[in-house]
């Protein structure tokens, strides 16, 4: 549990350190050990030299955030949620620390705590679009749908480019069904950050969950143009949403980039076996895949399959063998593995 603790309490203080670049620079002192301490997991000491940072030049934020980490690693999470509030309250649009608020909330199940820290805060700040998008934030965590994304509107109507509120009000309304709000949620988030590939391929996605087949190859050959994305990443997403075609486009312009990633080959190899299609040549795919990573049991299996889909029963039961001797007898792939062999014995049997 110590461990644990330790390495969210750096989590989260890192993100902050980062973004306000006057700690561990020119300010020596208390603020330093405590930053110090609580980095090595010595709790009781990092608060002792926030007490005295705080005695020698008064309250910050980020002094507070450091306080409420190290309460955090003593398990009290109460009093670290109380410095976090605290925090907000002398520095009310500082979104690094509504994440480690909205951490704590959810790493420590503070869900009724949090609201309440909210609605004290928000009588002060109502101004804030970070406390308003963690408001909406907390509503969707606690199943009230239309509060939240109440919430999360308003979050962009005071900031219209703040990046939180968009993320969270489109995977809200995608989990809703609300398609093609998400996607100007989404459309607006990759406006304002568009080095964001994740974003790219989750608007892409959601075009293509609505049958905007063009406008998703739109919006994905952008990504790819601008080297946001890769050509695999954008095959998975066609591959998932049950494009074979599309998919096989795309690995094959990732193979001629990357003509010895394993992977590529496998995958490659393998929507083509699916489909019934080119098999000698996904057969050939799929030998260069098993050559580079010999002791992979799912490019075996790829493998075995296009010996069978090609009619060589016996082959593929041996390559099998060599599939099954890779995976542990626990291993996620294992009943599928037994399956397949089961299936490659049946065709073996029917041709003897």
């Amino acid at each position: 549990m110590r461990v644990a603790r330790q390495a969210v309490c750096c989590a989260l203080l890192g993100a902050f350190v980062i973004s306000n670049p006057q700690c561990g620079t020119y300010r020596a002192g208390h603020d330093q050990l405590a930053h110090a301490y609580l980095r090595d997991g010595l709790y009781g000491q990092a608060l002792a030299e926030t007490h005295r940072a705080i005695r020698q030049d008064g309250p910050d934020d980020r002094l507070l955030l450091i306080a409420a980490l190290a309460r955090l690693g003593l398990d009290e999470a109460d009093a670290a949620l109380k410095l976090i509030g605290q925090a907000v309250a002398l520095a009310p649009d500082n979104d690094d620390l509504y994440r480690a608020l909205r951490d704590i909330c959810e790493r420590e199940e503070r869900f009724a705590q949090t609201e309440e820290l909210l609605g004290q805060l928000r009588g002060d700040h109502g101004q804030s679009a970070s406390l308003w998008a963690t408001e909406g934030w907390l509503h969707a965590r606690q199943g009230r749908p239309d509060a939240a994304v109440e919430a999360l509107r308003q979050a962009i109507q005071l900031d219209e480019h703040h990046l939180f509120a968009h993320l969270e009000l489109s995977r809200l309304l995608m989990a809703e069904g609300r398609l093609a709000e998400a996607e100007t949620a989404l459309a607006t988030a990759v406006r304002i950050q568009p080095d964001d590939p994740q974003l790219a391929l989750t608007l892409g996605a959601c075009q293509l969950r609505q049958g905007l087949a063009e406008r998703a190859a739109r919006t994905f050959d952008r990504a790819l143009t601008a080297g946001v994305v890769s050509a695999v990443d954008i095959a998975l997403i066609y591959y998932e949403r049950e494009r074979p075609d599309r998919a096989i486009e795309y690995y094959e312009r990732a193979l001629a980039g990357a003509p010895d990633d394993p992977l590529i080959l496998n995958n490659l190899a393998w929507t083509y076996a699916e489909e019934g299609l080119r098999l000698s040549y996904a057969l050939n795919l799929s030998m260069r895949a098993v050559k580079l990573d010999a002791e992979s049991s799912v490019y075996l299996d790829t493998y075995a399959e296009l010996l069978h889909l090609l009619g060589r029963p016996a082959h593929a039961v041996a390559i099998m063998r060599q599939a099954l001797a890779s995976e542990p007898t626990d291993g996620e792939h294992r009943a599928y593995l037994e399956g397949q062999m089961a299936k490659f014995r049946r065709a073996l049997a029917v041709r003897l």
